[in-house]
């Protein structure tokens, strides 16, 4: 019986090297890791936290917001119905420029009813309300407003007659959103200048300095309504709008 002896394959010189540089170098990555690990575990409070985040819990809340929005485009376009959908349109290069656009804030964006607004937004994308808008702005717009943005965007205040027709007071963090509004197109901003008294102390001179104190003590008043542009916006994030117009 003849016994067969294996010789083992003897590794070319360069190749062997490559196998060390590259244990090596995982090696090195292996101790970065250790020491990234232990500085952010040194950290106090927020430490153990931060170690979760990196180990997964990202990628978890990323997926269920992305759940969230998924979830939003198959309620829409079961509301919307065949007849209203462009099927076609979720093959377009314009479809997949939204979808990313969307997809990049999925990070940045916990709010759920701004999530629900990129479903919604997505889905009305393919209705044929929309086929002469542009979309892309839309979706760009949504991108950039916060979750208080599209509180205020979206009041009462702003709709029909009602900025036309009442003095409204608004808060600081309101005039900060509406000048953020306005600067994108979705609301109008309109000056209104107090009327001054008709004088009636009988001197022209003394008339016109009282005129000019009212004017001084009471400035002109700013108010804001929505803008067509914004109005179109909420209707493509499925926002109800009352159908009362205002003055033109």
């Amino acid at each position: 019986m003849v016994h067969r002896v294996t010789i083992p394959h003897v590794k070319d010189p360069d190749q062997l090297e490559v196998e060390i540089n590259a244990y090596r170098d995982e090696s090195e990555l292996s101790i970065q890791r250790i020491t990234t690990r232990s500085t952010i575990a040194a950290i106090p409070y927020a430490g153990s936290a931060l170690l979760e985040i990196i180990d997964g819990l990202a990628q978890r809340r990323v997926q269920e917001r992305l759940n969230c929005v998924l979830d939003e485009i198959k309620n829409r376009l079961h509301e919307l119905g065949d007849e209203k959908i462009d099927r076609e349109f979720f093959r377009s290069e314009e479809f997949q420029t939204l979808l990313f656009l969307l997809l990049e804030r999925l990070h940045t964006t916990h709010d759920r009813d701004k999530l629900r607004m990129f479903g919604k937004a997505l889905a009305n994308a393919s209705s044929t309300e929309f086929t002469a808008d542009d979309k892309e702005e839309y979706i760009r717009v949504l991108r950039e407003l916060s979750a208080n943005d599209l509180k205020v965007l979206n009041h009462e205040y702003l709709k029909g007659w009602t900025p036309h027709i009442h003095n409204i007071d608004y808060a600081a963090e309101v005039l900060v959103s509406l000048s953020r509004l306005q600067g994108m197109g979705l609301v109008l901003e309109h000056v209104k200048v107090r009327e001054v008294p008709a004088g009636g102390t009988g001197s022209g001179r003394l008339d016109a300095r009282m005129a000019a104190s009212n004017l001084l003590t009471q400035p002109a008043r700013r108010t804001f309504a929505l803008s067509e542009f914004g109005r179109r916006f909420l209707q493509f994030i499925s926002v109800q709008v009352s159908p009362t117009e205002g003055p033109t």
